[in-house]
């Protein structure tokens, strides 16, 4: 007899926390996939939702994952962690640019928190940035969802003294068997190791669902007569070779250009971006049924395994999607939406407009919705809480197998 699968997608507000059931009863397992909620994003109702989770799980949690390191995903697991240390937790997952004994992660981290601080001081002390600024705004939200997070981090990463096991991960890894779950296996997908990936903000024109191809883009170049081009033909180029000047390596050239063309609040937002691209992603298998957690995965950890026929092949097997990334307009491939099972896919999307009003993309979710069950991508913020930012109106009705909560709504296979 199989057993049933709920996925739980409560409403921090600007945030991730998805509690998934396997079973019922006694019998049942619950894996806890993020919680958390961004600074400026916040609706009062973390304190609601803890309480839930302590109730749902009776304090019994077979796994514990945090996506990334970005506080709208793990804020809860330091707010609550003298509550998680009373629970019984078996394994805690995290991606291995969190790994304290792996060099290069430590590395990067290290490299990254210095840049966050002294963007912040640039922004706010140099150029006098505040959060009322619509020019800067984002930029400054998007550095406070990188800082601040260290008690959770640091809470996580010794599992809470609860003497769970800390596991971190990065793509092409596989477990068979997800702690004393039978018949439940986790494949990841990402994070890439590759650098280079996790580097990749932003796909190409064809791959996302905001611009055309052939759209300008925004960057301001200054001196376009004055850029040197390292190509044989031209002539400013061939100049320099003659007259004996040095020239830079290509690589070296747009990294410089691409510096040069970024303002401090590009910056602080492509380093934000970065952050999502250390995301686990991940596909549970359980009883025929696959599911995909992305976390807020960008294109550079997609680009790192989408473009094989087995991902095609994986893709066309997912049965729920967490959409990445709240529904921003470049976390979710059109590669990917178009992989999709033609229907009867269960899609769940954490998001509020609030504090980045362009979050959710409505061309994005309108794709999804044709593949979804009921033609309905079910968002967080159809979930009524006083005071928060209101959902779309008119509100759809929930699909089948969806149903509303407190502060939550859930689905059951």
């Amino acid at each position: 007899m199989s057993s049933p699968i709920r996925v739980r997608m409560y409403r921090p507000g600007f945030g991730d926390c998805f509690l998934i059931t396997l079973g019922t009863g006694a019998a049942a397992r619950h894996a806890l996939i993020d919680f958390g909620a961004h600074m400026h994003g916040e609706i009062g109702t973390m304190d609601q939702i803890m309480e839930n989770i302590e109730k749902t799980t009776g304090s019994k949690l077979e796994i514990i994952v945090a996506t990334h390191a970005h506080r709208d995903h793990i804020s809860g697991f330091g707010k609550f962690a003298d509550r998680f240390a009373q629970f019984t937790i078996g394994e805690v997952w995290l991606p291995w640019t969190d790994n304290p004994h792996d060099q290069e992660a430590s590395s990067l981290k290290k490299k990254n928190l210095a840049l966050y601080d002294a963007l912040e001081t640039h922004l706010r002390l140099g150029l006098g940035a505040t959060e009322a600024d619509p020019k800067y705004a984002a930029a400054l939200d998007a550095l406070s969802n990188l800082k601040g997070n260290e008690t959770a981090t640091s809470e996580l990463g010794r599992g809470f003294g609860t003497g769970a096991d800390v596991r971190y991960f990065e793509a092409n890894a596989i477990v068979a068997k997800v702690g004393s779950v039978a018949g439940l296996s986790a494949e990841f997908l990402g994070p890439p190791r590759d650098q280079a990936f996790l580097s990749r903000m932003n796909p190409p024109s064809d791959q996302h669902f905001l611009t055309a191809p052939g759209n300008p883009t925004d960057s301001v170049r200054p001196f376009p007569k004055l850029e040197i081009r390292p190509e044989p033909n031209d002539a400013d180029y061939k100049a320099i070779v003659a007259e004996g000047q040095p020239v830079l390596p290509p690589q070296t050239l747009a990294a410089l250009q691409a510096l040069a063309e970024a303002p401090a609040e590009q910056l602080a937002l492509a380093l934000d971006n970065v952050r999502n691209n250390t995301s686990l992603v991940i596909l549970f298998r359980f009883q025929g049924r696959a599911l995909l957690f992305p976390g807020d995965a960008q294109w550079g950890n997609w680009q790192s395994w989408i473009g094989t026929d087995r991902a095609r092949q994986l893709l066309s097997e997912v049965d729920f999607l967490k959409v990445a990334h709240h529904g921003s307009e470049n976390a979710t491939p059109v590669d990917v939406v178009h992989a999709l099972k033609t229907a009867g896919l269960a899609v769940m999307v954490p998001t509020q407009i609030k504090p980045f009003p362009t979050i959710p993309r409505m061309p994005l979710l309108q794709e999804l919705e044709k593949h979804c069950e009921g033609n309905v991508a079910v968002r967080s913020d159809w979930i009524d809480v006083q005071d928060a930012p209101a959902g779309p109106v008119p509100r759809p009705k929930l699909p089948k197998g969806f149903e509303a909560g407190e502060v939550w709504i859930d689905y059951v296979f």
